[in-house]
């Protein structure tokens, strides 16, 4: 048992040979493959960005847009949210009566179906309305990420400069006191 090495241990495993092998210190990082130019798979559906904007419009998707350009997103919202309320009730209503009544505005449609196509359509434009602040929200986002940074180099700046001016009060100390002994040092020697 004596002449057996030491069992060495790790909290990670070692890394595949097959990367120790390909790097070097001479050789670099490989550099990240080229943007992507044309159209790609995204989710199952095709998107060109150079053609569209990242944000389809509703009409561009075929798609009926039942609020109008809105100013104030928070009163768009909670219009669109009080239309599916009533439209909720309204179907309600409807499925507590009898489910087999045809609508006048569609007569292929029951009137159940009829509601709970308006339901979709108003839940794909908060969808779509929630979408448009995507770009807003990004932006406060990150104006509040770089704040707490600014703020966190703002700390360790005061406690570099706290420490520093410890250290300069302790080196002062250290001389005064050296000069201090000094010339008794050299009293004693005369």
């Amino acid at each position: 048992m004596g002449d057996q090495a030491p069992v060495l241990s790790s909290a990670f495993p070692l890394p595949p040979m097959a990367y120790i092998e390909r790097f070097s210190d001479e050789t670099k990082a490989p550099k990240p493959p080229a943007p992507i130019v044309g159209p790609f798979e995204l989710f199952g559906a095709y998107v060109n960005l150079n053609e569209q904007d990242p944000i389809p419009t509703l009409e561009s998707q075929n798609i009926q847009r039942v609020y109008t350009k809105p100013d104030d997103y928070k009163g768009e919202l909670k219009k669109l949210c009080f239309s599916i309320l009533t439209n909720y009730l309204d179907l309600l209503h409807i499925v507590s009566k009898s489910s087999n009544v045809q609508a006048k505005d569609a007569p292929e449609l029951s009137l159940r179906e009829q509601k709970l196509a308006e339901i979709d359509l108003l839940f794909v434009n908060i969808h779509h309305l929630i979408n448009e602040l995507r770009p807003h929200q990004a932006r406060e986002t990150l104006r509040v990420i770089l704040e707490e940074q600014k703020q966190q180099r703002v700390k360790t700046s005061e406690k570099l400069y706290s420490f520093l001016n410890r250290i300069v009060d302790v080196l002062n100390s250290a001389v005064y006191s050296l000069n201090d002994l000094v010339p008794q040092l050299t009293e004693e020697q005369n």
